[in-house]
């Protein structure tokens, strides 16, 4: 794809206007007396003021771009040189998670405004506004529908605030530290994704400052879907995309949809402990007052529908140990030629309830239970005595296994994450609450 300069063109009243309120809206700088100017030697001076600030950053600028609504966010390095010539870097899927890069051309022109645009071919940056892209499976000849070219808003040493010419989607973009490398830099977002959010933690919950909830799914994909708690998911999902920062993550816009509301929450990051994350929009650095992102409470966390939690057979505790051990021995007395391989917690959609899934060398059995919370972290298990076919002939063959089960309902149990944050619940300790020695630990599948 060849891009061509775009020449000036004739310059409205409305097109004066926002030219000199981008001047004046850009970031602190002193100022000369401007009004003694005419109006296209403001937007010269504007357009030539916009081009030092990006060329003046030694180790380059950080993007963060969106194409559209419908896909994620992606991160861009961009070093601009005086000359007209940008690096631009990324690593992202449609990379194939590599880190790449490539050189082009930019410039800053007026068009209805100072405009930032990429003038030349970059097969990195231009693929997402590629009306007709390779890396798209259609010909609808929209591709992702992204922008090249972008009304500059504001422009310091700090940040440049940026809309896209056709799209108008916000777009910013920070300086790096003189010190920052630019593969480590994307070492970094992929480990701050994969720190935020876990592709088996199938339910997350979203709460605003005041106090409404939404449940969110499929936030690994960077395109999360929202439903608020207690409606239906048929006909009220939405979804948001969003682009992982360093710290955390921003949404393309703020929630819920693109209007600032009394809650308004756009760019989340991990609280003080690391262990949650927390809007920026509200409560000054610490965020207290913001919206949150958790996993569920763990008592809801360990029967969701979707999960599926194996005992870790090497490492009980107490009357726990000794049943487990009597279970694999109970096994092996029924035929020589059977071994207890594990045993799994999770949601049966057959059966439409909590189901305990023991497994030999040569067949699953499936136990139904349910489960009675006492808070977020305590549960008691219910067993029915009722299976499928194979969990039945367990129960009837398999004494020690009925011993296992009436230890599970006779214990109040108390749940505890094993794991570094409350977004990522992918180890539990299960113990008897009325002692602490009686234990196992269950690890998310």
């Amino acid at each position: 794809m060849n891009i061509n300069n775009m020449t000036i063109k004739y310059l409205s009243f409305a097109a004066l206007a926002l030219a000199m309120s981008a001047t004046v809206a850009s970031c602190s700088r002193e100022e000369d007396d401007i009004w003694e100017q005419s109006a296209i030697e403001r937007l010269e001076a504007a357009q030539g003021e916009y081009y030092d600030v990006l060329c003046a950053a030694p180790n380059g600028w950080e993007m963060l771009y969106f194409a559209g609504s419908g896909e994620q966010g992606y991160n861009f390095l961009m070093k601009f040189e005086q000359g007209d010539k940008v690096t631009i870097a990324t690593r992202n899927p449609d990379t194939g998670d590599a880190y790449a890069e490539e050189t082009s051309a930019f410039d800053v022109i007026i068009d209805d405004g100072p405009v930032l645009t990429f003038n030349t071919d970059n097969t990195l940056f231009h693929r997402y506004s590629d009306p007709d892209p390779d890396h798209t499976q259609d010909t609808d000849g929209v591709g992702s529908g992204g922008d090249y070219e972008f009304k500059i808003m504001s422009a310091c040493d700090t940040m440049v605030y940026m809309r896209g010419k056709k799209r108008g989607i916000e777009i910013y973009m920070y300086p790096l530290a003189s010190d920052d490398n630019w593969e480590k830099y994307f070492d970094d977002i992929y480990a701050m994704r994969d720190s935020m959010f876990n592709p088996s933690i199938p339910t997350l919950w979203l709460t605003l400052a005041d106090g409404v909830r939404y449940s969110i799914s499929n936030a690994a994909s960077q395109v999360m879907s929202f439903v608020p708690e207690g409606g239906d998911a048929v006909t009220q999902t939405s979804t948001m995309n969003y682009v992982v920062t360093r710290r955390g993550f921003r949404w393309m816009n703020s929630f819920p949809g693109d209007t600032i509301t009394t809650t308004p929450a756009r760019e989340f990051v991990m609280n003080a402990e690391g262990t949650y994350l927390v809007s920026t929009d509200f409560g000054g650095d610490d965020c207290t007052a913001g919206a949150t992102i958790k996993a569920p409470a763990l008592s809801e966390f360990f029967m969701q529908q979707g999960t599926t939690w194996r005992v870790d057979d090497e490492n009980l505790g107490g009357q726990f140990a000794t049943a487990y051990q009597n279970l694999a021995t109970g096994f092996s007395a029924v035929s020589g030629s059977w071994r207890l391989t594990y045993m799994e917690f999770s949601y049966n959609a057959s059966g439409n309830s909590f189901a305990l899934s023991i497994r030999n060398n040569r067949s699953t059995g499936v136990i139904y239970c349910s489960k009675d919370a006492n808070g977020d972290n305590n549960i008691r298990l219910n067993f029915s005595g009722e299976g499928d076919s194979n969990g039945s002939a367990f129960i009837e063959y398999v004494p020690q296994l009925v011993e296992f089960m009436n230890l599970l309902s006779s214990s109040d149990l108390v749940l505890s994450s094993v794991g570094a944050t409350e977004l990522d619940p992918v180890r539990i300790r299960v113990e008897n609450s009325a002692n602490a020695n009686d234990y196992f630990y269950v690890d998310l599948q």
